[in-house]
C-alpha cells in the first residue's frame, strides 16, 4: 500500500479506528526501510466533541500536527437529508469530497482511512441487504474519479484487535454526535453478525474470505 516517496493523507475523526491507524503509520514510518510523509487531517463537520485532546495527543506523543480543514457538512446535512432515510449517506459522500479537495491541494499520493475488517464486512452486508450488489469495501483501490488512490491499511484487521491496541494508548476518543437519526442499520448489521457468531464463531472470517474468492461461474450475471 506504500512505496518510496509516498505522501499520505491519513483521515483523521478522533475515533478509535483513525487514532489507532495514525500511530501505526507513524510507527511504520519510523521503522520502515522506505521514506514517506504522512499529514493527518481533520474535518471539522460539526459532529464531533472533544477532538482538541486528539490534536495534543498527536503532537505530544507522535510529534506531528493535524490539519484542521473548516467544513460546513452539519449544515449542508441538515438542510438537504431526508428525516425518513438515513443521512450517512449525504455525510459520507460531503466528506469523500473534502478529503479528495484536500488531497489535491497537497500533492497527496493516497489518502489512508481507518476502516478495519469489521468495517468491511458490514459494508458488504449493507450493500447486499440495501441495494443489491455484491461489494465491499477494497483495501487498496483508485476513485472512481481515477484521480485518487484510497488505502485502508486497517483492512485485515478485526476490530477486537484496533480496539486492544487503542486501549494501551491512554487516550480517550472525540465522540461523534449526530443529531439527525439515532439509530443505525449499521448497528443493526453488527448485531446481525454477533447473533450469527454463537453458532459459527468464525463467520466474520469466512466472510471476508469470500470477498476476495468469488465464484463467478455460479453467480447470477446478466449475459452480454
Amino acid at each position: 500500500m506504500i512505496s518510496q516517496g509516498n505522501k499520505i493523507l491519513v483521515a483523521i475523526s478522533g475515533g478509535k479506528d483513525s487514532i489507532v491507524l495514525l500511530k501505526v503509520l507513524m510507527d511504520i514510518k519510523n521503522s520502515a526501510p522506505i521514506d514517506f510523509d504522512l499529514i493527518p487531517v481533520h474535518l471539522q463537520t460539526g459532529f464531533t466533541k472533544g477532538f482538541e485532546r486528539i490534536v495534543s495527543w498527536a503532537r505530544e506523543s507522535l510529534g506531528i500536527e493535524i490539519v484542521q480543514i473548516d467544513t460546513n457538512i452539519s449544515k449542508i446535512v441538515e438542510k438537504v437529508s431526508d428525516p425518513d432515510k438515513s443521512p450517512c449517506g449525504i455525510c459520507s459522500r460531503l466528506r469523500r469530497g473534502y478529503l479528495y479537495s484536500t488531497a489535491s491541494k497537497l500533492g497527496i499520493s493516497s489518502i489512508a482511512l481507518g476502516h478495519h475488517m469489521d468495517d468491511i464486512i458490514e459494508t458488504f452486508l449493507l450493500r447486499l441487504f440495501y441495494t443489491g450488489q455484491i461489494g465491499a469495501m477494497a483495501p487498496s483501490r483508485i476513485s472512481n474519479d481515477e484521480k485518487n488512490r484510497v488505502i485502508r491499511p486497517l483492512a485485515y484487521c478485526p476490530v477486537d484487535l484496533v480496539d486492544a491496541y487503542f486501549s494501551t494508548l491512554e487516550i480517550d476518543p472525540a465522540k461523534q454526535v449526530c443529531p439527525l437519526r439515532a439509530d443505525s442499520k449499521r448497528e443493526m448489521i453488527r448485531e446481525y453478525i454477533s447473533a450469527l457468531e454463537k453458532d459459527i464463531p468464525f463467520v466474520k472470517y469466512s466472510m471476508f474470505a469470500a470477498l476476495g474468492n468469488i465464484d463467478s461461474r455460479s453467480m447470477c450475471l446478466r449475459e452480454v
